[in-house]
This record gives C-alpha cells, sequence and structure tokens, in this order.
C-alpha cells in the first residue's frame, strides 16, 4: 500500500509539471499571436519588425515549454504503469481471498 501510495504522488507531481508547462506554452503563444496582430496594424517598419521579433521570441518560448512537457508525461506514463501493475496484484489477491473464503462455506 506504501508503494501505491508513493506512485500516485509521484504520478500528481509530474501531472502537475505538464500542466504547468502547458500552461506556460499556451501562455507565450497568445503573446505572440498578441505581437504579430501588433506587427499586422503597425505603419512604422522599425516598430513592425520590433513586434514581429517579439512574436518570434514567444513563439520559441511556446515550443521550448511544450518541449519541457515531454519528459514529466513519459515519467507520468511509467508510474501510471506501475500503479496498474499494483493495483492488478492487490485484486489478484483479494480475488483469491474472496474465492478461499467461498469455498470454505
Amino acid at each position: 500500500m506504501l508503494r501505491w501510495v508513493i506512485r500516485a504522488a509521484a504520478a500528481n507531481r509530474y501531472k502537475n509539471k505538464v500542466i504547468s508547462e502547458s500552461n506556460r506554452a499556451s501562455t507565450k503563444s497568445k503573446d505572440a499571436v498578441r505581437s504579430f496582430n501588433q506587427a499586422k496594424r503597425e505603419k512604422d517598419s522599425v516598430k513592425k519588425m520590433e513586434y514581429m521579433s517579439e512574436g518570434l521570441v514567444s513563439l520559441s518560448e511556446a515550443v521550448s515549454h511544450n518541449s519541457n512537457a515531454v519528459e514529466p508525461l513519459a515519467e507520468m506514463s511509467f508510474v501510471a504503469s506501475l500503479l496498474v501493475e499494483s493495483i492488478q496484484n492487490n485484486l489478484d489477491e483479494q480475488t483469491k481471498d474472496i474465492v478461499s473464503k467461498i469455498k470454505r462455506v
């Protein structure tokens, strides 16, 4: 049971990392859209280039945050498989126990 709790806590921690990185990526991609829209409306070519540059920086940061979410997803998947295995073992033991009690009756 203790192993299950530890694995569940680890999976939750990885899930929180993934959600955090995903939220950061979404924020940065929205920043990029905002910068590109400003560039589209801007008449001054110097400012237009600055907005486009800011948009590209935001896009690269969004890609980085998406990339940062991959490792915790893989870790969460691994921990989830261990959780399933430990749950299955517990269910098998409980099933055997129930069957043996029924046979005694």
